[in-house]
C-alpha cells in the first residue's frame, strides 16, 4: 500500500515539474493605453499544436479608429477579485480560421488595448497538426493556457 502512494506522489510531482506546451509571452509587465502590446504564442513542446484565429478581430488606436489585429488570444481584466472577457476577445459569427505552430516556435500577435487595470491573456489549443480544424464548431478536448499578468495604465 505504501508503495502505491509513494508512486502516485511521486507521478504527480512529475507532472506539476513538466514545462507546459504552449506559452503565452507577453515583453513587459507594464503597458500603455493605446500602444502596441507584442504578445507572442510559442510552441515549447516536441509536437505541433493548432488554435483559432479570429482574422476579424480588431484593436482601438486611440484617436477614433481601429486598426485589423486578428489573434486567436482573448483577453481579460480583474475586476477587484473575478476575472472577465474584454470585447477584444473572438466574436461569434467572425471568421476564423486555423493556424498549426510547430514545435520550437512562436508567432507574434500585435494588440492594442483601450482598457486599462491587471490583465491576461488566454488561449484554447489542440494538440497536433489540426490544419482542417473547425472553429465554428472546435472539437472537445481544447487545452487552455493563460499568460502572466500584466499591467495596463
Amino acid at each position: 500500500m505504501t508503495r502505491i502512494i509513494f508512486t502516485s506522489l511521486v507521478l504527480s510531482l512529475c507532472s506539476l515539474a513538466a514545462p507546459a506546451q504552449v506559452k503565452i509571452n507577453i515583453p513587459s509587465q507594464h503597458q500603455k493605453k493605446y500602444e502596441t502590446i507584442h504578445a507572442s504564442v510559442e510552441n515549447a513542446g516536441s509536437k505541433p499544436v493548432a488554435f483559432c484565429i479570429d482574422v476579424g478581430q480588431t484593436s482601438p488606436k486611440g484617436d477614433g479608429e481601429t486598426e485589423a489585429t486578428p489573434s486567436p488570444l482573448w483577453v481579460q481584466r480583474n475586476n477587484n477579485g473575478p476575472w472577465s472577457a474584454l470585447m477584444i476577445g473572438p466574436d461569434m459569427g467572425s471568421f476564423k480560421g486555423a493556424e498549426v505552430l510547430d514545435p520550437g516556435k512562436s508567432v507574434e500577435f500585435p494588440f492594442r488595448l483601450c482598457d486599462s487595470g491587471q490583465m491576461r491573456l488566454r488561449l484554447n489549443y489542440w494538440d497536433g497538426s489540426l490544419p482542417s480544424l473547425d472553429c465554428h464548431e472546435p472539437p472537445k478536448g481544447a487545452k487552455l493556457v493563460t499568460s502572466p499578468v500584466f499591467t495596463v495604465a
